[in-house]
């Protein structure tokens, strides 16, 4: 392999990271506006898409009319006899092939919580009318799992029941089956060529399906002078279907083709049209198969999203934000959708620049909180008390609203985040989950500007440094801190004012250092300000004497002795000279 194939191949592979990234935000996005409208059935459409984006999901769905070698075609493809055939039809049920280490067969009925493993030899009892007449048993779907490396890499391989059959829950389950697929094979066959049912349907496929291959079963049927004429009428028919001549068809016998696999040395090896259909399918799965996935995701999301006011409950109705939030929601994904269509390397880079964040966003990133009341009762610094309770409540509220709350994440990537001491809070309070999903945007939006500043001279680059790293001017906590500071300051110089407070200060330690700074800094008439001084002074004379009698009770080994007050005084003048650890308002630590 080439440098410069590798190189691509890396390229593919970041961008495709960066789309599908960009598709789960949306998702959660979808799923979090839904959530907030009650709306049930758009919460559980978006988060089955984020399921089937977590795994990489793919669905290649084979469909068809009834009777036209559907089940016979995928056993040909994966070289297996396996799923059954025969004159009638499947019952109403999916059968899913997917890639497993070891063959084993779960079968999912509408009745049953769990899912429940058969044997391979039983079935045909569960997905032939033959053994479940009616679908009595009430299967949802079937899923075997086989370790073939064509199902690597999250394919699906499913089969759907016939349409057209006498059974019409078949063409039913088929049809609402079809929002789910990625790619479709339809296949026709020699003995009926495009019916009018087939017609019909075959105009409803292409509605869904991006990607269609279409196969012409049973050409062994045909007499040599007969393929021409038949194989003409389907291709002008599908043209005339699709709207488009540039339809490739795939005329071949899955049943000499699965004889072929099975049985080597077989005079028909090479000569029944499979080889052909497999290469293409082989070449779309590894060039077009992500990118694809990603566009069918999407697609599913806008129907959603357009659905989504008729599933509304009668008693309720989108408020004019919501209807916004669901316009953006729905241009989003359009946008983005339309550029994974045109190129991975024309995808748009979301966060390239780092405003400052508006009044209106600041708003939105900090959590609504109620400043708490000072505790007077408190032997520490009580502003220092107030402000290690509001830190908790804050980082307890906002790791909620970092994970539901598009607008807050939004504001937390422009604020750099947590300056490094409250990053660190934050990852004491909050889960691994919490933080990945609070954090994966800033994490992208740090990639996006290193990689822009790679070209960069090294002295621009340590410019640019500053502009990625985290501070404490913008942190979100730093700010909320500050503001609730000032305000928790003035109302405890208002409280020692008077009589009371002042009785209290001297039963108490009374303020940290740093925080009788900054009560002096509120301009205190000038008997308060020497009243603080005074009092301050000989809390700390308190607090010498008995870190002293700690030390001589300890040195005496008597430490029995010692009494509250002398076994703490460390911690409480540590605090007095620097003010509590819990929390900080100026906490970059760079």
């Amino acid at each position: 392999m080439t440098k410069t194939t590798e190189n691509s191949q890396e390229n593919q592979l970041r961008y495709y990271t960066l789309a599908r990234q960009q598709v789960g935000d949306l998702l959660r996005s979808g799923l979090q506006l839904f959530r907030k409208n009650n709306n049930v059935t758009g919460e559980e459409q978006c988060r089955a898409l984020l399921v089937k984006l977590a795994e990489d999901r793919f669905n290649l769905v084979v469909v068809g009319q009834f009777k036209r070698g559907k089940s016979s075609l995928m056993n040909a493809i994966i070289g297996r006899d396996l799923l059954p055939t025969g004159l009638l039809p499947l019952t109403s049920a999916i059968t899913t092939l997917c890639f497993g280490p070891q063959e084993k067969v779960y079968i999912k009925r509408s009745d049953w919580v769990f899912e429940q493993e058969i044997n391979f030899s039983e079935l045909p009892e569960y997905v032939t009318e033959q053994g479940n007449p009616g679908n009595t048993k009430g299967v949802i779907e079937a899923r075997v799992e086989l370790p073939i490396p064509f199902l690597r890499r999250g394919l699906f391989f499913i089969d759907t029941p016939g349409i057209g059959s006498n059974r019409s829950e078949n063409t039913a389950t088929t049809y609402a089956f079809l929002p789910q697929s990625d790619a479709v094979i339809f296949v026709t066959s020699v003995e009926a060529p495009l019916s009018e049912p087939e017609e019909a349907f075959l105009r409803d496929v292409q509605l869904y399906a991006r990607r269609l291959f279409v196969v012409v079963n049973k050409v062994d049927l045909l007499a040599e002078k007969e393929v021409d004429s038949v194989f003409d009428y389907i291709k002008t028919g599908v043209s005339r279907i699709l709207g488009s001549s540039d339809i490739r068809i795939y005329p071949l016998s899955a049943r000499l083709a699965l004889e072929s696999k099975l049985h080597s040395g077989n005079p028909n090896v090479g000569q029944n049209g499979l080889e052909i259909l497999e290469a293409d399918l082989e070449k779309f799965l590894a060039e077009e198969k992500s990118q694809l996935l990603l566009v069918s995701i999407l697609d599913q999301l806008l129907r959603i999203v357009s659905d989504s006011v008729g599933a509304l409950p009668s008693d309720n109705s989108l408020s004019d934000e919501d209807k916004g939030r669901l316009l953006e929601l729905q241009s989003a994904a359009v946008a983005l959708r339309d550029s994974i269509l045109n190129d991975f390397k024309k995808l748009p880079e979301p966060f390239r620049k780092v405003p400052r964040l508006t009044k209106s966003e600041k708003s939105k990133a900090i959590s609504p909180l109620q400043t708490p009341a000072i505790t007077f009762k408190t032997r520490a610094c009580p502003i220092c008390a107030a402000l290690g309770q509001l830190t908790f409540d804050f980082f307890a509220k906002y790791q909620s609203d970092l994970i539901e709350e598009d607008e807050v994440r939004k504001a937390f990537v422009k604020s750099k985040g947590f300056c490094k001491f409250h990053t660190w809070q934050f990852e004491q309070i909050s889960s691994p989950k919490g933080i990945s999903e609070g954090y994966v945007t800033w994490v992208e939006k740090v990639a996006s500007d290193l990689r822009l500043a790679s070209h960069l001279t090294p002295a621009q680059q340590r410019n640019y440094m500053d502009k990625i790293l985290p501070d404490s001017e913008n942190c979100l906590a730093c700010r909320i801190l500050r503001e609730r500071e000032a305000i928790l300051i003035n109302q405890y110089i208002n409280y020692i004012s008077t009589e009371e407070g002042k009785e209290y200060y001297r039963r108490s330690l009374g303020l940290c250092l740093p925080h009788l700074k900054k009560a002096l800094e509120t301009n205190l008439p000038g008997d308060v300000n020497e009243f603080l001084f005074n009092e301050q002074a000989r809390h700390f004379e308190e607090l010498s004497e008995d870190m002293h009698n700690y030390i001589l009770k300890r040195d005496a080994i008597r430490r029995s002795l010692a009494n509250d007050n002398e076994a703490g005084a460390w911690k409480y003048a540590l605090i007095q000279l620097v003010g509590a650890r819990d929390f900080k308002t100026n906490g970059d630590g760079y």
